[in-house]
């Protein structure tokens, strides 16, 4: 038996320019679909990024509040103290112990959604490029204002605690300690109050009749100028980012809502 082969006729060229444009039109429809789709992905994250974005700034309000709540009046208190050394040569122990305040305050820029903008390439996908100028800016000065306070407690408990400790009497350190808003480092021993009490009338003799002199008293006052005018810049550091934080909540929340 044979077996007749029906012969194809062969395409005519249009037909193949036909099949090549549509198969290179749904790989290309392909590839721009997949595209825009992974654009898409990266755009919503980047908008998820900048609402979390937003909670970091406040929190950060939240710590700058803190900071100048309380490092304020840390701040009054010594210059007060230095003015006074300054001024009153005879200053007593007892004025200076009640007065001297070392607490530092720190400020911790709280950046883990920013860095993980970063890291991840977020930031790219947003498409207002001042946004992005405001968002760097914000980073640069919150970063040098944790610093300032990082160098504020650097000085204060390092130089400035050697100092006192190796120049000022024990009487009068030992009083500054029992200072009522220290009770919380007196009480983490359970019998300070006790041998507190049991050495008051020699802790309280001493402290009147030992005086310092004015080579300690002179290096006191420089220390204390030292510590204050760095908390100064430390606080002008601190409301520099608040000033800045609310124009760029602002201007997140115009971007979200246009994009």
């Amino acid at each position: 038996m044979e077996v007749h082969h029906h012969a194809h006729a062969p395409k005519k060229w249009n037909e193949y320019i036909t099949e090549f444009i549509m198969l290179f039109a749904a790989v290309t429809l392909g590839f721009l679909a997949e595209n825009f789709r992974e654009h898409q992905i990266e755009n919503n994250r980047a908008k998820e990024y900048l609402e979390l974005f937003k909670t970091e700034i406040k929190r950060n309000n939240t710590a700058i509040d803190s900071v100048l709540k309380f490092g304020t009046p840390v701040l009054i208190q010594n210059e007060k103290l230095y003015f006074s050394l300054y001024a009153d040569k005879n200053l007593s122990n007892e004025t200076i112990a009640n007065s001297l305040d070392l607490m530092v305050y720190r400020f911790s820029n709280d950046k883990r959604i920013f860095e993980l903008m970063k890291n991840s390439g977020s930031l790219r996908y947003i498409k207002d490029k001042k946004l992005i100028e405001e968002i760097n800016a914000y980073e640069t000065d919150a970063d040098f204002a944790e610093f300032r306070t990082f160098d504020q407690e650097s000085s204060a408990g390092k130089l400035f605690w050697e100092f006192l400790v190796q120049k000022m009497p024990p009487a009068l350190l030992m009083k500054w300690l029992n200072r009522p808003d220290l009770d919380y480092i007196a009480n983490l021993s359970p019998a300070y109050a006790n041998l507190y009490a049991a050495n008051k009338q020699a802790i309280e003799t001493d402290l009147k009749n030992v005086r310092l002199s004015e080579d300690v008293k002179s290096v006191l006052l420089k220390y204390l100028m030292n510590k204050c005018t760095i908390q100064k810049l430390s606080i002008l550091n601190l409301k520099i980012i608040k000033k800045k934080s609310d124009p760029l909540l602002a201007h997140i929340d115009t971007y979200l809502a246009t994009n």
